[in-house]
């Protein structure tokens, strides 16, 4: 039988943790580079959608780079 290291394991819910933080910090700072470049309405209106896109698209690519690391 097979047994994954420990601190392998323990690293892995280290980097879920930074890679979160990290990819709120980077949406965070691109909804605000985008509501101070959009003027209309209907524009500032797409922030939410903006906000989750950028976040679900650099923790994804964090977590395909964590794959690629462990295999």
């Amino acid at each position: 039988m097979n047994f994954v290291n420990p601190w392998l394991s323990l690293m892995s819910f280290v980097y879920f943790i930074v890679a979160g933080f990290v990819s709120f910090t980077l949406s965070k700072r691109i909804v605000e580079m985008y509501l101070e470049k959009a003027e209309t309405k209907f524009l500032k209106s797409l922030e939410p959608i903006i906000g989750s896109i950028t976040f679900c698209g650099s923790f994804g690519i964090s977590l395909i780079i964590l794959y690629n690391i462990l295999t």
